[in-house]
C-alpha cells in the first residue's frame, strides 16, 4: 500500500541527528512552557504587532517553518515505515497543527490555547518511538 523507502546507514544517522535535533527543541519548549504562559499574560491585546498575523505571506512561511520543524518528520517516519498507524497519526498530528498555526495566531488565542503544548508532548513522543524504531 505504501511505498517504503530503504535508508543506508549514512542517511540513517542523518535522521536521528534531526530527530535529536528536534527532541531538544521539543524538550526545551516544555521545560519553559510555563515561563512562556506567564510571558504572554503579561503582555496586553493592545500591543500592536509588527506582523500582521492574518497576512498571506507570513502564514506561508510559518508553514514553511512547519514543515521542517514538524511534518518533515512525520513523512520521513511514514515513508520509512509503511505503517498504516504511522499514517493516521501523522495526519491528525497534521491536521492539529495546521489548526493550531493558521487559527490561534493572535495574542488573545494564544494566550488560552494550549494546542501547542499538547502537540509538542505528542510530538516528542513520536520522534522517541521513531528514533528506538531507527535504532533497531
Amino acid at each position: 500500500m505504501f511505498i517504503v523507502v530503504g535508508i543506508n546507514n549514512h542517511e540513517e544517522i542523518y535522521i536521528i541527528i534531526y530527530c535529536f535535533i528536534l527532541l531538544i527543541l521539543n524538550i526545551d519548549y516544555i521545560r519553559d512552557y510555563n515561563n512562556i504562559k506567564e510571558g504572554l499574560k503579561d503582555l496586553s491585546s493592545d500591543v500592536e504587532l509588527l506582523v500582521n498575523p492574518h497576512g498571506i505571506s507570513w502564514m506561508f512561511f510559518v508553514l514553511i517553518f512547519n514543515f521542517f520543524r514538524r511534518w518533515l518528520i512525520y513523512l520521513l517516519a511514514l515513508f520509512i515505515t509503511g505503517n498504516v498507524v504511522v499514517l493516521i497519526i501523522s495526519c491528525v498530528l497534521v491536521v492539529a497543527d495546521l489548526y493550531d498555526r493558521l487559527f490561534n495566531n493572535t495574542l488573545a488565542k494564544l494566550k488560552k490555547s494550549k494546542i501547542r503544548l499538547f502537540l509538542t508532548v505528542v510530538d516528542t513522543v513520536y520522534i522517541l518511538f521513531f528514533v528506538i524504531y531507527l535504532i533497531l
